[in-house]
Formats: C-alpha cells, structure tokens, sequence
C-alpha cells in the first residue's frame, strides 16, 4: 500500500487480530508479513485522524496504540511462530539472524523477571515510589488472560511476556485495582515526558527513573480509589483521551460551568456527553424530564423538535418507498414524476445537521401533502373511496359515542334539554338515512318523547 490512508487499513488488521485471542493467532503472521513487505508500518493514519511515521520497526512494534502496537519484539516473534519465511522478513527487517529471534521468542521460565516483580511489589506496594510503578509497567498489560478468574496464584506459571493487571495482582498477594492506580500514574508520568510509556517497556528493562519526590506529583494527587475516579480512568481509556485532565476538568465543577456558559463549542461537547450518558444513566433520564416538565421553554422547544422529527420523517418516506397514506388510509403508489418531486424536496432536508430550521421541515411536509392531494384529485374513482371512507369513519365515531348513553341512566333524570338535543338527533339521523337511501325508503323511528 502507497498512501499513509491505505496503510492504516492493514495496520489496523493487524494490531485489531493482535488483540484478539482466537481467530488472532491465526491472522496474525500473515498480516505481519503484509506489513513488512509493504513497509505499512512506516507510515499510517491512525484512527483519530493523526499521522504517524517510524524510522525504524521496533519503534512501531513498540509505541503504544494507536501509534503502534504496543507490543514487545518478543510477543511478535512468538506470535510469528515457526513461519520461516515470516521470520526471515522480520530478522533482516531488525537486523538480527531467525535464530536470534527465536531465542528472543522463547517462553519465560518460572521465577522470570515479570514473577520477581510481582513477589517484590507485594512486600512493598504501600510503599509507592516510582520503583514499583516501573514493575508494573514493564510486568502489566491491562485486560489480558481474561479466561482464569477462578484459578490461584499458585496454579498460574508466568508463560507471557506480560500479564494482566489481576494475574499479577495474584501473585503479589494484592489487589488489581491497586495494581491499576501504579500503572495508571506511570501512564501520566509517561504523558508528562518523565518516563517511556509502559507499552514500550519489557520484563526486566530498568530505566533511569525521575526523583522520588516528583512520584507523589502522578501518583497521591490522583489516585485515591473512588469509584468517581475508576469511572473517569475508563471512559479516559476508551475515548484515548488525557486521564489527568479530565480528573482536572472534574475537580473544579465551577470552572467547567463557566466554561460551558461561555464557549458553544464547550457547552456542545458538554450536552453530546449528556446525550451518551442518558442511554444507561437513568437517574439523569429522570432529572432531564424533570427539568424539561418544569421549563416551559423546554417544553415548546421539544414539541416543536418532535413535530420537525415527524415532518421530516414523513418526507423520507414517501421519497423513499414512493408511497403515500390518503387521509382515509388507503395506501397508494405515487407516479414517478409526483415520486421525484417528493425526492427533491427531501434532498434539501437530508443533510444530516441537526440544525435543519423547523420552516424548511414544514414546507416540505406541505409539499408533500399538496402532492396526495393532487394524486387524489387526479383520480375521480380515488375521490369517491376516499368520501366513502371519510362518511364511514364519522359515522362509526358517532354510533360509538351514543353507544357509550345508559338509556336507564336517562330515565332516571327526565331533563328537558337532554330531550330536545335527542329529539335534534333523530331527525339528524332520519334526514341522513333519506339522503343515503335517496329519498325511496323511509326509516320508521320512535319519536323520543313516546321513551
């Protein structure tokens, strides 16, 4: 592939069957060697848009995603396997002999470097220090080895380059969520320019490491366990934003009031975030109703969104299937140049921008409409079904409203005026049964005073 857009699709693929744990290891080599006699991973456009480019292929083996792949030479040589040929591209690639990668490859063996650390960080995880912040990040990879919750420290032996958070914490005789707040302080640190980003690290690498006293800057300051914090630190992660600042931005409620009221660009971002969060939060559901019931603004404005939504969805109909509802309910196929009229009109709305002014949705609507009166009138046999179906319809909705009388609840009350508005009736309806029966056939009806 020649375009940096062209090698993000298979740099993508590859990193995507990386992280897979099945279907993975069996894409995988194959996408590797794509990768490298391409040379795809030189340079690519990640998938927020940024471009990235490599000098050399340890670099983008190492950086962490979605510069790279956040792995080590050794995971990728093991993932490789005993594809020669794969392996031969690999070694020239790095300048190294297959045999050398293959030793690289080679499982770690029980008390391995990542073992060591996670028995050593056990004795002293109270302590802090950027010390064990660095056991964790060149020991841990996050959401690894998800299949052995039911399994013991003991019954585990280190077989990976990494391990996950929680395989680690087993063997240290603490906690995972302890382990996550070191990884998660290195990460800032590593954001900061401190330190290399833990993707980068391997068990056993030691680092010149920043003075002790600047560890309590990434570390105490933010990583109380609250579940507020946990909460942040994974939408951070999933949207590949800054974890540091957003836990800034939620510290100071006041600032970031301010900042909604006067930046739209701000107070946009904030209500798209409210708009994600109503989905599985329903105690904001609950508060949003609220606030809108008791807004009379609010009120207008979201009948008046509601009956634009409606409009518009009526002319991506008809323009759509070509087909229209009369108002007595019949369904009927528009002619094609009635269908390419509804089509134009609706290209005006379909812009996908919620800005789409309420005017324009209704005179479409209109439009539209004219468009079945037009259809109707043009069809004199349509006009009389649509009278038949118009006369039925009233006439069924008043025999259900008359239904609904108790006559024993009339006998009993003997009004006058609820007399003379029967007596009204009867002959409303004897005057529409002549008009139906044109005038040859006479209903016999017992006049309302003889009840």
């Amino acid at each position: 592939m020649s375009t940096s857009d062209g090698n993000a699709v298979l740099v993508n693929s590859l990193s995507s069957s990386l992280r897979s744990t099945l279907n993975g290891l069996e894409t995988a080599p194959s996408l590797i060697r794509r990768v490298l006699e391409e040379d795809s991973w030189r340079l690519f456009t990640t998938p927020r848009g940024e471009l990235v480019e490599h000098k050399t292929f340890e670099s983008f083996v190492t950086t962490a995603p979605t510069a790279g792949l956040g792995k080590s030479l050794e995971e990728i040589v093991r993932v490789i396997g005993d594809d020669s040929e794969v392996l031969a591209l690999l070694a020239r690639e790095i300048g190294l002999t297959v045999d050398s990668l293959k030793e690289q490859g080679g499982a770690p063996k029980l008390n391995s470097p990542v073992e060591l650390d996670a028995r050593e960080f056990g004795s002293y995880a109270r302590s802090g220090g950027w010390i064990f912040g660095l056991m964790v990040a060149r020991s841990v990879t996050p959401g690894s080895d998800p299949n052995h919750a039911n399994h013991s420290a003991d019954d585990m032996p280190v077989i990976g380059a990494k391990v996950s958070a929680r395989r680690f914490a087993l063997l240290a005789g603490t906690t995972a969520a302890r382990v996550m707040r070191f990884y998660r302080a290195w990460e800032r640190a590593a954001e900061a320019g401190l330190v290399p980003g833990a993707g980068t690290l391997h068990p056993g690498q030691n680092i010149e490491i920043p003075p002790s006293h600047e560890w309590a800057e990434y570390f105490t300051k933010y990583e109380q366990s609250t579940d507020r914090r946990e909460g942040i630190a994974q939408q951070a992660e999933a949207a590949g934003t800054s974890y540091t600042e957003a836990v800034k931005v939620a510290k100071n409620p006041a600032a970031m009031r301010t900042a909604i009221l006067g930046d739209p660009k701000t107070a946009d971002a904030a209500r798209r975030a409210l708009m994600d969060r109503l989905e599985d939060d329903s105690d904001l559901q609950a508060a949003m109703a609220r606030t809108i019931a008791r807004t009379p603004e609010l009120r207008k404005a979201v009948t008046a969104e509601s009956r634009k939504s409606e409009q518009i969805e009526y002319v991506r109909k008809v323009a759509v299937e070509g087909k229209i509802k009369t108002p007595a309910g019949e369904m009927l196929e528009l002619p094609p140049a009635l269908k390419a009229t509804a089509q134009r009109h609706f290209a005006v709305l379909e812009t996908g921008d919620d800005g789409i002014p309420a005017e324009s949705a209704t005179e479409a609507y209109d439009a539209v409409q004219q468009l079945i009166a037009e259809a109707i009138e043009a069809d004199p046999e349509i006009q009389l079904r649509e009278r038949r179906a118009r006369i039925y319809t009233r006439l069924q909705r008043a025999a259900k409203a008359f239904e609904d009388v108790d006559p024993d609840e009339l006998a009993s009350l003997h009004e006058p005026d609820i007399v003379a508005v029967l007596q009204e009736l009867q002959q409303a309806i004897t005057s529409c049964l002549e008009s139906a029966s044109g005038g040859t056939t006479r209903a016999t009806l017992r006049a309302v005073g003889e009840m």
